[in-house]
This record gives structure tokens, C-alpha cells and sequence, in this order.
């Protein structure tokens, strides 16, 4: 019998399952949407038994379509940043306080009195800054534990009760240079509250015999330690040598290149993950394609694109929809530059693009000062990776390769993990 392996993307608002077999082709896919508790800015929390439940209907839908395969191995990633807290039982005893929840302002200049500048535990929604506020606002009772979004399905999966891995961790404040938790964390909470941190693609457990009866597996899958959802996104390109990078073209642009070391500078939002024996560097600018979609629907980009004329010089514009850059230009106060606005909403557009283009080329250009390595090649990502208008028109910016890559999902990276190609 041949094998698959399973990767489970825990996204916003849905979970998507991709099974791959030994030669890492799709043999299945599954979605589920997810309750969203609430959206309420800076609320923003789902219900943990919930999303369980929604893993668990994706995962009887896609082990349904692979009654010739044998389930090896099931990895998960998940948003970076989102937390919850669990007694020692395994049972929720509060919400996932999600990725984007930005309560904790209180909580982050506790942080930042302390945290080291280098660190990812800063800003009011690092995963720190929300366990601080769950712990002054709630009370925990003893040897309660921090798990991130993607510890509390491997929980319930059969793992371990807190066990993480370093890319989820790194925005609670994990030290991935010196692989631990740092003694700083000591003077805000008890250390014993958080994870165990193991490598991205670890065996951490098998299937529980309960969820085996309950899939119908006659063998017993291995659960294998995760990512992030960007990184999983990134290892689902095939991104791997030295100087690979990946921009994702979503509501906001971002960029990732494989390095020898770690860059870290919070004020620009410049972080790094470890990605095997490398280092994944990165970076957020505040435009993107939420700017377009601000002036124009998909179908009017669709049109438009094909109407530029790549040999006429655009406008001058920094697309943003708000004051405000961190990457490649770190300026809370920068205003959007997006006049005079043509009559032409083709060059309009033309001018957008090309401005985003620059800021891209910017971005790589900031990371390789910064002491990341040159860019040798680019993958692109997200919604706009479609757009070869947008395509041509970076590449008149950036003198590199743009390589297609296969595959995009997150999902699909996460089953790389299980498979073991990390």
C-alpha cells in the first residue's frame, strides 16, 4: 500500500488539509470553515473546542479519500501569534486569543521595559504580551499552560500537552539563537508556563488510539512538530538554497529570503526563523494589494493590467492606505504618495504597481545591508502572484530570476514537514 502524509494549515477564518504520497504529489485536499467568536477590533478570539472540531470533520474528510494510502504522519501549522491557556487536564480554559488580537498594549510596555530590542515578544500582539494579559485579566490556576494555536491541535491530535516548536514561539519571546527561553521572560511570568521547544519536523507523538478508532486508520500516524503558516507557505514553494527568496503579494507585501544568519530589527519588523540549518529573514511593508482593492475590484485589475503599456514610465507613488511604513522604510508618520492622481485609471494602476515594485526591490535591497545574502532568485506568493502584468513590471525593478513555483499552499508545506523534506 502506498503512503501519504497529511499537512493541516489553521488559517483565520478556515482549516485547509492537503495529503501528499511518497513522490509529494496532492492525492487529496479538504477546507473547513471555522467559527470566528469574535472580530471586534482589537478583539479578535475563537473558541478552542471548536476549532478542534472543525480539524477533526477536515480530517475525516480528506482520510476518507485515501482508503489506498497508509497515513504516515500529520504535521500542522498555524497563525503565528495566536495563544491560549490550558490546565493540566488538556482542557481549554481560555479562548485562542488570535494572531491579530491587539488588547494587550498595557501588557506590551511591561515588555518592553524589559525584553531585549532584538526581541519578537514586542508589540501589543506578540504572543507574550496576550499570555500577560489573560494572566492579569483571569484567574490561572497552577501549572496552567501557554499553548499556541498549533500545540493545542497537536494536543489534541495525541501529543504531549505543551509542546511547541521555535517558529511559533519565537513572538512569545523564545530565543531562537540561543535555543531557549531567555531569563528576562522570569521577571514577567512564571517560566513554567511555557512550552517545550522542539524542531520543526520532530516526532512528537503517535495518533491517540481514540482518534485511530475514530479515522478508521488500521496503523498508527506519527504527529510531527510544525511551523508557522508563512514559513509553511515558504517551504511549500521549494525555497531552500542560500539567497531563495519569497514575496508574498497579498493585503500587504512581504518578504522572505534564506540566509546564512539571524536579522533582527523590530522597529523595521525585520525578524528570522530558523529554517533547518539556515535562517529565514523577513520583512513586512504597509502596502500591498488591501491598497488596490481600496481603489479597484478584482475583475477592474484584471482588466486594467492588461491594459498597461510596460514601456511608459508611471507615476512616482508609495502606495499606502494609511500614514504610516515600517519596511523597507521605518516611518509611523510616512505619508501614502498617491498624487496627482491620473484621469487614466490604467496608468493609475501602472503607477501602484510599479510603486510596490520598488518597494519590494527596496525591501531585498535593506535586508542585504542589513548582512542578510544577495538575492539569486524570487518565488512569489498570495493573490497577486497571478498578475504576469505585476510580474513583469518587478522584474523590471529586480535583476534576478522569478522562479514559478508549483506549489503555494501552506497546507502542502506542512505535509513536506510530515513527510520529512524540510
Amino acid at each position: 500500500m502506498n503512503n501519504a502524509f497529511i499537512g493541516i494549515d489553521l488559517g483565520t477564518s478556515g482549516c485547509r488539509v492537503i495529503a501528499i504520497d511518497d513522490q509529494s504529489n496532492i492525492i487529496a485536499t479538504a477546507q473547513q470553515s471555522l467559527l470566528i467568536n469574535s472580530t471586534a477590533h482589537p478583539k479578535s478570539e475563537q473558541d478552542a473546542n471548536y476549532q478542534w472540531q472543525g480539524v477533526l470533520q477536515a480530517l475525516i474528510q480528506i482520510i476518507s479519500q485515501c482508503q489506498d494510502y497508509t497515513i504516515q504522519a500529520i504535521a500542522v501549522d498555524a497563525t503565528s501569534g495566536s495563544i491560549l491557556l490550558a490546565n493540566q487536564q488538556g482542557e481549554a480554559i481560555s479562548p485562542i486569543i488570535m494572531y491579530n488580537d491587539a488588547r494587550a498594549i498595557k501588557q506590551s510596555e511591561q515588555i518592553a521595559d524589559i525584553a531585549p530590542a532584538e526581541s519578537a515578544a514586542h508589540g501589543s500582539t506578540s504572543g507574550l504580551a496576550k499570555l500577560l494579559y489573560l494572566q492579569q485579566h483571569n484567574t490561572i490556576p497552577a501549572n496552567a499552560k501557554l499553548l499556541h494555536q498549533a500545540d493545542w491541535i497537536n494536543f489534541k491530535l495525541g501529543a504531549p500537552l505543551a509542546i511547541s516548536d521555535p517558529n511559533n514561539a519565537l513572538k512569545t519571546g523564545y530565543d531562537p539563537i540561543k535555543q531557549c527561553w531567555p531569563d528576562w521572560i522570569a521577571s514577567l511570568t512564571d517560566k513554567s508556563i511555557l512550552p517545550k521547544i522542539v524542531a520543526p519536523g520532530t516526532v512528537i507523538a503517535t495518533l491517540s488510539p481514540s482518534l485511530c478508532q475514530t479515522l478508521k486508520l488500521s496503523n498508527t500516524p506519527n504527529i510531527i512538530a510544525g511551523t508557522t503558516d508563512s514559513i509553511a507557505g515558504l517551504i511549500a514553494t521549494a525555497a531552500n538554497k542560500l539567497g531563495d527568496a519569497v514575496t508574498s503579494l497579498g493585503s500587504t507585501l512581504v518578504v522572505k529570503l534564506i540566509s546564512d544568519k539571524p536579522l533582527f530589527i523590530p522597529k523595521q519588523g525585520i525578524y528570522s526563523h530558523r529554517l533547518g540549518d539556515k535562517w529565514l529573514v523577513g520583512g513586512a511593508s504597509n502596502s500591498g494589494g488591501a491598497v488596490l482593492k481600496h481603489y479597484f475590484d478584482s475583475q477592474q485589475l484584471k482588466q486594467l493590467s492588461k491594459q498597461i503599456t510596460l514601456n511608459c514610465k508611471p507615476a512616482d507613488y508609495y502606495p499606502l492606505l494609511t500614514a504610516g511604513e515600517r519596511f523597507p522604510i521605518n516611518d509611523p508618520m510616512l505619508q501614502p504618495r498617491l498624487t496627482p492622481r491620473s484621469t487614466n485609471d490604467t496608468e493609475f494602476l501602472h503607477g501602484m504597481l510599479a510603486g510596490m515594485a520598488k518597494i519590494e526591490q527596496q525591501a531585498y535591497q535593506c535586508l542585504q545591508d542589513a548582512g542578510a545574502v544577495p538575492v539569486t532568485s524570487i518565488r512569489t506568493v498570495g493573490g497577486g502572484a497571478i498578475n504576469q502584468i505585476w510580474q513583469a513590471i518587478r522584474q523590471q525593478h529586480i535583476a534576478v530570476p522569478f522562479i514559478t513555483a508549483k506549489y503555494t499552499e501552506a497546507a502542502y508545506g506542512a505535509a513536506l514537514l510530515a513527510q520529512g523534506n524540510t
